[in-house]
């Protein structure tokens, strides 16, 4: 089943723990040959010292910058628009507004020590630790909302905080309270029950940051009685897909399993991380809140890039696998978050630029504020759009006509109108000036580490595919009939996507000299995945391959999120020794031997176990429009096996059997009356199901 974690020495280091979570609380439990510590998290516990922060109108300098960039004077114009547009944080010297994500201290369980074993059951939820005579089970509930442990043998409870000069911190007993200067309030609570042979623990921590309250303690607790409501509950929030291999799943210690691995062996592995990678998903995001840079686990006072939300690759990445496992709660928090940036991102827009619409800045935190703090980096309109595109995939593959009207419409119409202000008239052309490639630089623009230039390929993409989105959705609602008709007129006048003296897509508005080609993003290939602007233009689909793989060339894909990025693109292109390698170079160079993704120097971030994840979902079920391609980059060592419950767009639900690498047998279901093609074995099967509608198909 490849659903458990397991080891015989301690987590001496938190990124070597294991995460249990709900959601609203989190925890990683790591320790010592003695102790077990929990490494406590609330997902709105954040210093909350800049939650009012804004800048001032400065839309008037739009044309200044916009002048030195049309001159080709790209050195200029990116020092002008990093000094009216970039904000402060990054190269600016100064320290950013962005509120980092905190720690809400430990609890930690201390033992007499013994000899040492641990485990997580990934379908369950439950960290087990066994020091000699004493275990020590924890769980975070989905029913009672509780974190619960288990204690049995010799153990004693304490709660901790590292030291903090700008947090008032008030202990006694199992009550811990903090403030932070100027910020937020928080209060951690554990209550002990005598059961008769061992004891059970409630932990809540609450935040007057959403104006929470700690949960009602009972009066008596049952450990047994907290995990068999919790069970159901978290096992309906994981969902139905299942990918099952006809292989051995080794009885051995993960980390054993990791060198074997490592050293060719045991290809269930990458089962392992992707059930892993959907536990961090659920466990992480079924509360209010999605997945920051580090989920919901952090143990730093100031963690790397504030554990923050990063809107360029990091955050969409996180929910990339979401729709094809059916994952609506969990990605209804990204949805969530979304909405709650909108109003400050329509006064921004205004103020940066004097558009109408909402503008998103590339790096934030949970307040809503949209201010530009990444000098260097922060010139990038295209953070709110690349958002979008997660509600139109989404609706595509629920057809959920409720998510459509309420929200996923409305809110690519706000992107959609800051482009139709924000798009450049030059002789009957529009342009996107300034524009940016997240985060990567061509020659002639000095020692800023990002280029502003115009009509980056990302940029152009994902204005068409705003566009393109809010005219298919328009004419499925049947309204707007005037404003799709500008939608289309802006759309038949952006700038034709370029190739260069190569056959690559240009990255920039036309070949340039990068500075790293081999840089970690691969942003203009947004196009091609997780975009599907490309899935009938062959000419572009080869110019992204060209590009890709001269990227590889010099070095690419060399931080975990990225290698993840390219293991999707391989599988997308049917690549699969490629997608197998990077696959295999994500688990063995950029994790944890708990199988968390590492950013270079080894810190601890999740979207390389989520982007993993996808590009696991992407070897078996890839979907481009109505094309559904079963088994396109399945993995060589997986010769017999099933998918089961993977959904696909237009609320198709696929099932399929496979041996000896093909593809005998699918069943399909679909929620929704439509039309598709089931791309298997090198054919084209088309199928009509009405809704409700099953059908068997045997190849």
């Amino acid at each position: 089943m490849n659903r458990m974690l397991k080891y015989s020495h301690p987590a001496m280091e938190f990124k070597n723990g294991l995460p249990i979570g709900n959601g609203r609380l989190a925890a990683m439990v790591c320790g010592d040959e003695k102790n077990v510590r929990l490494a406590l998290n609330h997902e709105w516990l954040w210093r909350g010292v800049n939650r009012g922060r804004d800048i001032d109108d400065v839309s008037s300098h739009l044309p200044e910058v916009r002048k030195a960039l049309l001159d080709g004077d790209f050195m200029k114009g990116t020092k002008l628009a990093n000094e009216y547009f970039g904000g402060l944080g990054g190269i600016s010297g100064k320290k950013n507004r962005v509120d980092p994500y905190q720690p809400a201290g430990d609890l930690t369980v201390s033992t007499p020590g013994g000899k040492y074993r641990r485990s997580l059951d990934l379908y369950s939820g439950e960290s087990v630790t066994v020091i000699g005579e004493s275990e020590i089970r924890a769980f975070a509930s989905f029913s009672d909302g509780f974190i619960v442990l288990k204690l049995t043998g010799d153990t004693s409870l304490a709660l901790s905080r590292t030291d903090d000069p700008e947090c008032k911190l008030y202990i006694e007993g199992l009550t811990m309270k903090g403030s932070f200067d100027r910020g937020v309030s928080f209060c951690v609570a554990a209550k002990e029950y005598d059961c008769g042979g061992y004891k059970t623990v409630l932990l809540d921590i609450a935040t007057d940051a959403n104006n929470g309250k700690l949960l009602d303690f009972p009066e008596s607790a049952d450990y047994r009685e907290l995990f068999e409501r919790h069970l159901p509950a978290f096992r309906e929030a994981m969902g139905r897909a299942t990918i099952d291999v006809d292989l051995p799943e080794p009885d051995a210690d993960t980390d054993v399993r990791l060198a074997d691995y490592k050293a060719g062996g045991d290809p269930t592995l990458p089962l392992l991380y992707f059930e892993y990678g959907r536990y961090l998903l659920v466990s992480g995001s079924s509360g209010e809140l999605p997945l920051n840079l580090q989920g919901k686990w952090n143990e730093e006072i100031n963690p790397p890039w504030e554990c923050d939300y990063h809107l360029d690759v990091n955050l969409e990445m996180a929910y990339w696998a979401a729709d094809a496992l059916g994952l609506e709660r969990q990605q209804d928090t990204l949805f969530n978050l979304c909405e709650k940036y909108l109003p400050h991102g329509r006064e921004m827009a205004k103020k940066l630029y004097g558009c109408h619409g909402a503008y998103f800045c590339i790096q934030t935190d949970v307040w809503g504020r949209m201010t530009p703090e990444s000098c260097g980096w922060a010139v990038w309109i295209g953070a709110a759009p690349w958002l979008a595109s997660h509600y139109a995939k989404h609706w595509r593959y629920t057809k959920d006509r409720k998510f459509l009207e309420d929200r996923a419409y409305p809110f690519l119409k706000e992107a959609a109108a800051f482009y139709l202000d924000y798009l450049l008239d030059i002789g009957g052309t529009l342009h996107i000036v300034p524009s940016q490639s997240p985060e990567n630089r061509f020659e002639g623009t000095g020692d800023y580490p990002v280029s502003i230039g115009i009509d980056s390929a990302m940029d152009i993409e994902l204005c068409m595919d705003t566009l393109k989105t809010c005219i298919e959705m328009s004419k499925e609602l049947g309204e707007d009939e005037e404003l799709r008709a500008r939608w289309q007129d802006a759309l038949d006048r952006l700038p034709p996507l370029t190739t260069d003296s190569t056959g690559r897509l240009n990255e920039f508005d036309k070949e340039r000299v990068e500075v790293e080609p081999g840089h970690r993003h691969l942003s203009h290939l947004y196009g091609l995945y997780p975009g599907e602007l490309f899935a009938d233009d062959k000419a572009l689909r080869d110019a992204c391959e060209r590009s890709l793989d001269a990227r590889l060339s010099h070095g690419g894909g060399h931080t975990g999120w990225s290698r993840s990025w390219v293991a999707c693109i391989m599988a997308r292109l049917g690549r699969k020794d490629e997608c197998a390698e990077h696959l295999r170079a994500l688990i063995c160079d950029f994790a944890t031997e708990t199988l968390l993704d590492l950013h270079p120097p080894r810190i601890f971030q999740i979207d390389g176990n989520m982007g993993g994840t996808a590009a696991i979902c992407e070897t078996l079920l890839s979907c481009e429009g109505n094309t559904v391609r079963l088994l396109g980059a399945l993995p060589d060592g997986w010769k017999t096996g099933s998918l089961n419950h993977f959904s696909a767009p237009g609320a198709l639900d696929v099932s399929c059997r496979w041996e000896n690498g093909k593809a005998v047998s699918a069943e399909l279901c679909a929620s929704a009356a439509g039309e598709w093609v089931i791309a298997v074995n090198g054919k084209s099967v088309p199928v009509s199901l009405a809704a409700g509608e099953r059908k068997a198909l045997v190849f």
